[in-house]
């Protein structure tokens, strides 16, 4: 599964594709990160009952979950006013969480997300996974949090660790490559003397 560090690099890009220049924006941020990750809360009631995995990846892992979203916030921001492109950034946080799952490895039945549900129950997975995976312990709640810092996650901690820090890196950088293309350069005062 990919880590709540993963998602949130996913979700910082998705915020950096629709905020406007200049500053940033703590809010559209934070719900960029939220959304990102928002996908894995259907953890939460299996971790409740003591079967973590009872109802993950399911109705939350497809299309027509980051499809909901995008239209709840698309009605939410035409009842504020507020800038359209929120429900874009909405729906990529999301999808981007889909994403993500997408190319993890996944050992466990059933593997990969159910992607079209809810016309297709059928789970899909990338053929060639590009990250590691955390076997997760469902057995029970307490065995599920000691392998998500078991001696075996390292690996994919620090991994996903390395993807959000290259992707801060990489959008900070084309931004700084941007502004640098932006600076009209000068002419330079010819004496013709």
């Amino acid at each position: 599964m990919a880590l709540p560090l993963g998602h949130a690099a996913a979700g910082y890009l998705a915020y950096e594709a629709v905020r406007p220049a200049g500053r940033h924006r703590a809010g559209w941020l934070a719900t960029a990160l939220l959304l990102a990750n928002a996908p894995d809360l259907d953890y939460l009631p299996g971790l409740l009952v003591g079967h973590p995995d009872a109802w993950h990846r399911g109705v939350t892992h497809s299309l027509a979950a980051a499809l909901a979203v995008a239209a709840a916030v698309t009605a939410l921001a035409a009842a504020r006013r507020l800038p359209g492109r929120l429900a874009l950034g909405a729906a990529l946080a999301w999808a981007s969480h889909l994403f993500l799952d997408f190319v993890t490895q996944n050992a466990h039945p059933p593997r990969g997300i159910p992607l079209f549900w809810p016309w297709s129950a059928r789970t899909v997975i990338a053929a060639h996974p590009l990250l590691g995976e955390i076997v997760i312990d469902a057995s029970g709640t307490g065995a599920f949090f000691r392998s998500l810092v078991g001696p075996g996650s390292a690996r994919v901690w620090l991994e996903q660790a390395a993807l959000l820090v290259c992707a801060v890196a990489a959008v900070h950088a084309a931004r700084a490559l941007a502004a640098m293309r932006a600076v009209p350069v000068r002419e330079v005062a010819r004496d013709d003397g």
